[in-house]
């Protein structure tokens, strides 16, 4: 496992560095700082929680979400990016 910068809806939201046999992410983004040193089994685990965590989120994250859930089906769009 390598070190990876964890992009959302085309935003650098943290990194994953190696933990063991799971991931640790480290957030660079207030909107994904509650999920700051959570270990995840794979990237695709922590793109999921990412994903829920701003779907659910009430704060000031429209950035996000609109990257996220834009114009055009889930096919026409690319939310996550890992580096």
């Amino acid at each position: 496992m390598e070190k990876q910068v964890i992009e959302y809806a085309g935003i650098p939201v943290g990194i994953t560095i190696p933990d063991g046999d799971r991931l640790k992410f480290i957030a660079v983004k207030y909107p994904v700082i509650e999920l700051d040193g959570g270990t995840y089994r794979s990237v695709g685990e922590l793109q999921r929680a990412i994903h829920q965590h701003l779907q659910n989120s009430e704060d000031d994250q429209g950035m996000f979400r609109v990257a996220a859930n834009g114009a055009g089906g889930a096919a026409a769009r690319r939310v996550f990016n890992a580096a």
